[in-house]
């Protein structure tokens, strides 16, 4: 709209600031709650880290963190947690990509939701490594392979 104009970015939101106070307009913030289902949908969540991530939106709207921030962030922060809680692969990357913002910016939001929710600090949870026992027999299983020992 800027460009359009040939005015500055600062001289269009001034312009839309008073605007807004002059004519008493009660303008709506955007909500996270919102955002959380096409951020899932574009990350490909299952339905349960869904509804968790509504969850922990809940609680950090009851507890006032919510209000200044990014609300695609904030979701796509939920969703990370959600997927840590539930046991789901989810990386902070895959969420910003998912959102469209820095994955910086799900870092930051994600610290700020774990203060709420209780979530371990670590990495994401990887999935379970076999030992070798149990390799050498699944391998045995498939194909009938004799197996050399070492000796």
């Amino acid at each position: 709209m800027a460009k359009i104009n040939g005015l500055k970015r600062s001289q269009i939101a001034r312009s839309y600031r008073s605007l807004v106070t002059e004519l008493y307009l009660d303008i709506q913030v955007a909500d996270p709650a919102e955002c959380r289902a096409r951020v899932a949908s574009r990350a490909r969540v299952d339905p349960r880290v869904e509804a968790d991530a509504l969850e922990i939106l809940s609680k950090a709207a009851k507890a006032g963190i919510t209000a200044g921030l990014c609300p695609t962030g904030l979701a796509a922060s939920a969703l990370y947690l959600a997927s840590l809680l539930d046991g789901h692969w989810l990386t902070q990357s895959g969420a910003a990509e998912a959102a469209g913002v820095r994955e910086a910016t799900v870092v930051r939001q994600s610290k700020r939701l774990r203060k709420i929710v209780e979530v371990q600090r670590g990495r994401t949870p990887r999935k379970k490594r076999l030992s070798w026992s149990e390799l050498e027999a699944s391998r045995s299983s498939r194909a009938e392979v004799p197996v050399r020992s070492l000796a």
